[in-house]
């Protein structure tokens, strides 16, 4: 059974604990989980030489200029420190952070669009690296991408896989979610759109849902009220209380950051 199907609405970190430690970095996740979070929402893109890393957006500053993440291989990547904001720190490979956390927590595994040496290679890596660390029962691959997500079911079937959406998203006319690919059983909507009257038509169409950037933890207990699979905030630590009140699960152990 998948950790987020049939249970209490999990608690996830946004890219970690943005609003502590630099986003998708090795500090963000510790925090995130000493913060109490059930697991991690995370984006991956592909290198020039074709290694999975945790990073959101397409561009990056290296030296003077800005490049896309996609035209640097992991030697210069290795070399760089990014700096966002009050925070800095090494982009990791999704390989590290699977060797790190492992088991122990759980993972909505964002697939982002963009440059890459080969058509299918970023899910063909993210599968393998899913396989490898016997994770599919711990995790869901979210895109935006229909295409990624019935490419990523076509290499491993019992993926479990979700389409995130937005205002923006091309919705057919009185639905209100976008077209599914092949084998996809979840949504992500965006918590603007994520009304009463979604979770219900979602509910009959045996759809898990997955919210995201969910900060207020009002709204956060209502969307658990709801069924939310999983709510995604970057404020785990004040979201996480709310829903569990709801929920009546218990919070996690505090542990120490890694």
């Amino acid at each position: 059974m998948n950790f987020f199907k049939d249970s209490p609405t999990r608690v996830i970190g946004h890219r970690g604990s943005p609003r502590k430690a630099l986003e998708n970095s090795f500090d963000s996740f510790d925090t995130a989980e000493a913060d109490g979070a059930d697991g991690f929402e995370l984006d991956v893109r592909l290198t020039a030489d074709g290694e999975p890393v945790v990073f959101h957006d397409a561009d990056l500053p290296f030296g003077r200029r800005v490049v896309p993440l996609g035209s640097l291989v992991m030697p210069e990547l290795e070399e760089l420190t990014f700096v966002k904001g009050e925070f800095q720190g090494r982009i990791p490979t999704l390989r590290d952070l699977f060797l790190r956390f492992g088991t122990s927590t759980s993972y909505l595994v964002e697939l982002k669009t963009g440059p890459t040496p080969k058509a299918g290679l970023l899910e063909f890596r993210v599968a393998a690296l899913l396989t490898q660390f016997h994770l599919f029962s711990r995790s869901a691959v979210l895109s935006f991408s229909a295409d990624h997500l019935r490419r990523l079911h076509e290499i491993v079937p019992e993926a479990e896989t979700c389409l995130n959406f937005d205002a923006t998203s091309f919705r057919p006319a009185g639905r209100f979610w976008p077209d599914l690919p092949k084998g996809c059983t979840a949504i992500g909507p965006h918590v603007s759109l994520a009304s009463d009257a979604l979770f219900l038509e979602a509910r009959d169409a045996g759809l898990s849902v997955h919210v995201w950037t969910v900060n207020d933890p009002v709204e956060a207990a209502r969307l658990a009220r709801l069924g939310a699979a999983s709510v995604i905030s970057d404020v785990p630590h004040e979201v996480g209380p709310a829903i569990r009140e709801v929920t009546g699960q218990l919070a996690p152990l505090a542990v120490e950051p890694r």
